[in-house]
């Protein structure tokens, strides 16, 4: 009844240990519990961060846009 249970994985589907490549970097962090080197969406950031930095990004292209309006008149 037991071995109607158990899941039967495809072994060509796993990844064996001596097939991946030791990272001591990634490891350390493991061990020590660090946040991943994921690069954070702006949509994860509190609110606060999130207005400043689409008033920064707002500014930059209005100055874009003036640059450009300034050298055509």
């Amino acid at each position: 009844m037991e071995e109607k249970n158990q899941i039967i994985q495809d072994e060509s589907n796993t990844l064996n240990d001596e097939d991946t490549i030791f990272d001591p970097m990634e490891s350390d962090n493991q061990i020590m519990g660090a946040p991943s080197h994921k690069k954070p969406h702006i949509q994860q950031q509190p609110k606060g961060i999130r207005v400043i930095g689409y008033t920064l990004i707002g500014f930059c292209v209005l100055m874009v846009a003036i640059a450009i309006v300034a050298l055509i008149v």
